[in-house]
């Protein structure tokens, strides 16, 4: 049997062909699947870096951060964000400039929670800060109301001590008189011919008042009102006390019988009238009394 080269070679040259045909048609196949898995796989990975951009974004309250410093820090933060999520757009499916970005985005990560961090312990330091401070404020309140029921406390006991060591007298009279040419005094009720009163009265005992020596005032007041024979005016601190006699005793914490005689200096005669006669031991009203003038 004869074999034509020819022939034979042609036949061979086909079959190489269709083979590389096949290999090659294989490999395209397969290439196009690597290549469409790759490029689900950048969208899903671009995906995945977009919304962790965006709840990122989100937490970036800095509105909220009173401390300066940190709220800049947070804002340029944010701008870094909004960079980044820009950049992103142009990308696409370049999968060495996404795992840059990834890359990129897990250093914001880390600032951003150190930044938080700052921020939430110095949210506590103000919460401990403010807790002290109101109780602080609960404090001096509480100093305050107790000084204040104290003081009232100490203003009833003081008033108290004055009302049970305050003198007091009984027995008060008074004898408008007239001194004759002979300086002998001659009891008289006529207006006109008075130009003198005596004042009498005694001083009880008081076993809580001081003894020692004791200012008593005499007031006298005539009917139109004013002060009959004003001698002066005496001064307790804020108080002042206008007198028409005064006389001082050596009080010994017992019954003390006091009189004093008060001379009537003035030009004109006094009125027909009522008159009141008060006796004040310093400030203090011990007792009053009235008379009548015809």
């Amino acid at each position: 049997m004869i074999v034509n080269p020819q022939l034979f070679n042609y036949k061979l040259i086909i079959g190489s062909l269709v083979v590389a045909i096949v290999v090659l048609g294989s490999y395209s196949f397969s290439s196009y699947n690597a290549l469409k898995n790759q490029e689900k796989f950048m969208e899903q990975e671009m995906t995945l870096v977009q919304s962790e951009l965006s709840n990122m974004m989100k937490l970036h309250d800095f509105e909220r951060v009173d401390n300066q410093e940190l709220k800049l820090q947070l804002q340029q933060a944010h701008s870094k964000l909004e960079s980044v999520s820009d950049s992103l757009n142009l990308v696409k499916t370049d999968y060495p400039l996404i795992s840059k970005y990834k890359e990129d985005i897990a250093t914001l990560i880390q600032e951003r929670r150190n930044l938080f961090n700052r921020i939430a312990s110095i949210l506590e330091q103000n919460a401990a800060l403010n807790e002290a401070s109101e109780t602080k404020s609960l404090k001096l309140e509480s100093n305050r109301l107790a000084l204040a029921k104290l003081t009232e406390q100490n203003t009833e006991l003081v008033a108290f001590v004055d009302r049970i060591s305050a003198l007091s007298l009984d027995n008060l009279s008074i004898k408008p008189g007239v001194t004759s040419p002979t300086q002998y005094n001659i009891t008289t009720t006529k207006a006109q011919e008075v130009n003198n009163m005596e004042v009498c009265f005694t001083i009880l005992k008081n076993d809580f008042a001081s003894d020692g020596n004791k200012e008593l005032y005499v007031q006298i007041i005539g009917p139109d009102h004013n002060m009959v024979s004003n001698r002066g005016m005496a001064e307790f601190g804020q108080e002042k006390l206008a007198y028409s006699g005064k006389t001082a005793v050596n009080y010994r914490n017992d019954d003390i019988a006091v009189c004093t005689k008060i001379d009537i200096n003035q030009e004109k005669l006094l009125l027909k009238g009522d008159y009141l006669i008060a006796v004040f031991h310093d400030n203090k009203l011990l007792g009053s009394s009235k008379i009548k003038l015809n």
